[in-house]
């Protein structure tokens, strides 16, 4: 690369960026999001149970630090 010119320089580094941003893109396909409740759906924050696991989780850690200190 030490050899390449500025122009050259210039030109690979705009190839790069090109190729990183069109991989980046396939990453986040509508076809990626197509089965969103199949992520462990009772579990996720999609779902009320999940949600209100979360914040039944952050009710009992607040508890806990209370009970501590």
């Amino acid at each position: 690369m030490s050899s390449m010119t500025a122009e050259e320089k210039e030109e690979f580094r705009r190839a790069v960026n090109e190729r990183v941003i069109s991989d980046a893109s396939k990453d986040w396909s509508g076809e990626h999001f197509k089965h969103w409740r199949a992520w462990g759906s009772w579990f996720s924050w999609g779902s009320p149970v999940g949600l209100g696991l979360f914040f039944i989780e952050v009710a009992a850690a607040v508890w806990i630090f209370t009970q501590a200190f």
